[in-house]
């Protein structure tokens, strides 16, 4: 059995949503490819290219990048552990178990498994599982986060915050981006329908999330620093940020799609504890801000 699965939390179901868990406690669904951790925290965190099984029955994708992102299970651990140690409650997890050769659960679903049945299975065991703990937080506490997890290897090493706005949309100045009306297809639309103001400021004000990361070290675009990503490579927020925060059918819910570099964030055990520590304290700081959600007192 795994070391990421304590014994007495671990139950296997056909599907996560099949079981109302405790909070901490571990599923396994999609032919145990799919770990889903219940949580009780207003925040779900998607780990869709850190699994490393290979198990027969599953066809290597034809085409599609098929690499894993190092070490994003590990580090979205850390900083769900230290989520728990803040505020003495869990943020749901969904980790895709499978490697990324046989399933890429952030694709629609015919690039996702290459039209292999059994990974079909396992994509829609996992956007289940989405579903399901982002309407139980929604449910607990009037609103969802999704945090999607990845890693990147471009030339910056800085955080890349995927709102669903890429790189044109984000490199102009407030006053063109808040005319723009682009926040209507973004990550953040309901948040901002909610609050109203200006979009630049949500998305890359003082107080953005961008912002909150890069006055506790870790350099983020968009954020008050770096507004816009340039003429750098910049990933913008894929699938699964934009199925389940973006389109029109997911009210309550918002998200980001945090693209996270290798060197200074993922490589050592250090660093990664380092991030969690920060972007820890960063998203506590904007719930509340944005949400005025604190979590419950501890007995």
């Amino acid at each position: 059995m795994s070391r990421f699965f304590p014994a007495a939390l671990l139950v296997t179901v056909s599907a996560c949503a099949a079981v109302a868990a405790a909070p901490g406690t571990v599923t396994l669904a999609g032919d145990r490819l799919v770990e889903c951790i219940a949580g009780d925290l207003p925040v779900v965190i998607t780990v869709p290219h850190g699994g490393r099984l290979s198990p027969e029955g599953y066809a290597r994708r034809p085409k599609g990048v098929t690499d894993m992102d190092v070490n994003t299970q590990e580090l979205a651990r850390a900083f769900a552990d230290e989520l728990t140690r803040r505020t003495g409650g869990h943020a749901a997890m969904v980790i895709s178990l499978l490697h990324r050769s046989r399933l890429d659960p952030n694709r629609e679903i015919g690039e996702a498994a290459g039209g292999g049945a059994p990974a079909e299975a396992v994509w829609r065991a996992f956007h289940a599982a989405i579903e399901s703990a982002l309407a139980a937080a929604a449910a607990r506490h009037g609103f969802a986060f999704l945090i999607d997890l990845h890693g990147h290897a471009h030339p910056i090493a800085r955080l890349e915050l995927g709102y669903g706005l890429g790189a044109p949309q984000l490199n102009v100045d407030d006053a063109g981006f808040d005319r723009s009306g682009v926040m209507e297809v973004s990550t953040l639309r309901d948040l901002h329908a909610a609050r109203g103001g200006s979009a630049a400021t949500l998305i890359r004000g003082a107080r953005s999330f961008g912002a909150l990361l890069a006055e506790r070290g870790l350099r983020a675009t968009p954020s008050a620093a770096e507004p816009g990503p340039g003429n750098g490579p910049f990933f913008s927020g894929g699938y699964i940020v934009r199925r389940h925060a973006a389109e029109p059918a997911t009210t309550k819910v918002d998200g980001v799609q945090i693209e996270c570099p290798r060197p200074g964030v993922r490589d050592t055990p250090e660093n990664r504890g380092r991030f969690a520590r920060a972007a820890a304290d960063a998203l506590l700081v904007f719930l509340h801000e944005q949400y005025a959600w604190r979590p419950a007192a501890r007995p």
